[in-house]
């Protein structure tokens, strides 16, 4: 069995009529070259708008078509659940078609898509112009240090940065520093500082201004294929940049449209025509950053959206820029829309932090019992409990024992 029937199998468990869409193409394949380009080498425009928004829409139809066929009964109710791209489509569904779920679970979503997709390749960019490639274990070395500076904001020390935007660790403060590689004494050298700093920073135009957002300090750099500064070395001394497969996918077919385009020889200028063009073609294709909820909330929708801190792909300051455009257009949309943050863990799951325990419980008794969370609760791999707090709230140490969630609260601030 796949991990994705699996995933479905579970919710037939809980007898759900369950529905899924690869969106017309390979699933789960981090390449588009099935599908990105016709013949003549041009964007294939229909399929990408199959995978981007109308398959959703379908397979919401067809679905329910069949639900009503075989039981005899249309569906009461209808609920989305999903991460990464599946987040991205949950928001998709909320934005163009509101009336297709009543409830959606939109975790660490892909929002701003045409966006994001290009800054992942930042990092990568900066190591080439430096001509620099941090093993990974000088990498995990300078976000220990990171997470040791700012681990105690929240009163805790439990491996965990709670409050990135307040953390002002230097990484060029571990400049000399001596790391043990598999045996290897390596040294950190102002490049690979540098780098660090870059990914947490965001990218940046060839003029210096901001064109998106880093990681989140304490964010794992390279951790293999689902992280931004990954490096492949022979020997620590001798090591060379590894990009996201999907971002390097997306600049290579989607933007300048040639598949055999070597990203290392972008400059910095070609880079921000990159961004650009991204934007100016597709973000009204897939991009999901349209901060009018209105029809969802009107058709009795509701929706959450949580977010790891220490997600390896997908900015989490992004996710919060999107919810704070729905809020300054909605000063209400707490009443059906709410996101909430969650330190400490990775790309949909894993990490140190407490991950949600069962979210989409949340939006079914939201929906159908009137209960609006106010809370997440979320679990450690280590045991630690914990009540994830609705942005802009967070959750407060007040004593006792520190893997008990009753032990926190949500307040203002630290």
């Amino acid at each position: 069995m796949r991990s994705e029937d699996a995933v479905l199998a579970a919710a037939v468990a809980q007898n759900y009529t369950v529905l899924a869409t690869d969106g017309g193409h390979d699933l789960n394949s981090q390449s588009s070259a099935s599908w990105s380009l016709d013949a003549s080498g041009n964007v294939n425009m229909a399929l990408l708008e199959d995978f981007a928004y109308v398959a959703l829409g379908d397979a919401a139809t067809i679905g329910k078509q069949i639900a009503t066929s075989f039981y005899g009964l249309a569906p009461r109710y209808s609920y989305w659940n999903g991460c990464s791209t599946g987040g991205r489509q949950g928001l998709m569904l909320a934005q163009r078609y509101p009336t297709a779920y009543d409830g959606i679970m939109a975790a660490a979503p892909a929002i701003n898509w045409a966006s994001f997709l290009v800054a992942e390749f930042w990092p990568q960019f900066v190591m080439n112009q430096l001509n620099a490639f941090p093993p990974t274990c000088v990498s995990d070395a300078i976000t220990a240090a990171a997470i040791k500076a700012c681990d105690d904001i929240d009163g805790v020390l439990d491996g965990v940065i709670s409050a990135p935007d307040l953390c002002d660790f230097d990484p060029f403060t571990t400049v000399d520093t001596r790391v043990n590689c598999s045996g290897v004494s390596v040294r950190i050298s102002k490049k690979d500082a540098e780098v660090a700093n870059s990914a947490w920073e965001g990218f940046r135009s060839s003029e210096g201004s901001f064109l998106w957002y880093g990681l989140d300090k304490g964010t794992p750099l390279s951790m293999g294929a689902s992280s931004l500064a990954s490096t492949v070395c022979s020997t620590p001394f001798n090591c060379t940049g590894s990009p996201f497969a999907i971002s390097s996918d997306w600049i290579r077919r989607f933007v300048l449209q040639d598949p055999s385009f070597d990203l290392t020889t972008l400059d910095h200028k070609a880079l921000d025509r990159v961004f650009s063009l991204s934007k100016e073609r597709y973000n009204d294709i897939i991009s999901t950053d349209n901060p009018d909820l209105s029809a969802f909330k009107q058709a009795g929708g509701k929706m959450i959206t949580w977010h790891g801190l220490s997600d390896t792909l997908i900015f989490p300051k992004g996710t919060e820029q999107y919810y704070k455009r729905v809020e300054e257009k909605d000063p209400s949309v707490r009443d059906f829309y709410r996101f909430f943050k969650a330190p400490g863990v990775h790309h949909c799951s894993g990490g140190v932090g407490p991950v949600p325990v069962d979210p989409l419980s949340q939006v079914v008794d939201w929906v159908e019992n009137g209960v609006v969370p106010e809370t997440v609760d979320a679990l450690a791999a280590d045991g630690r409990r914990r009540n994830l707090c609705q942005y802009p709230l967070v959750s407060v140490y007040k004593g006792g024992d520190v893997k008990d969630a009753a032990s926190y609260r949500c307040e203002e601030g630290y």
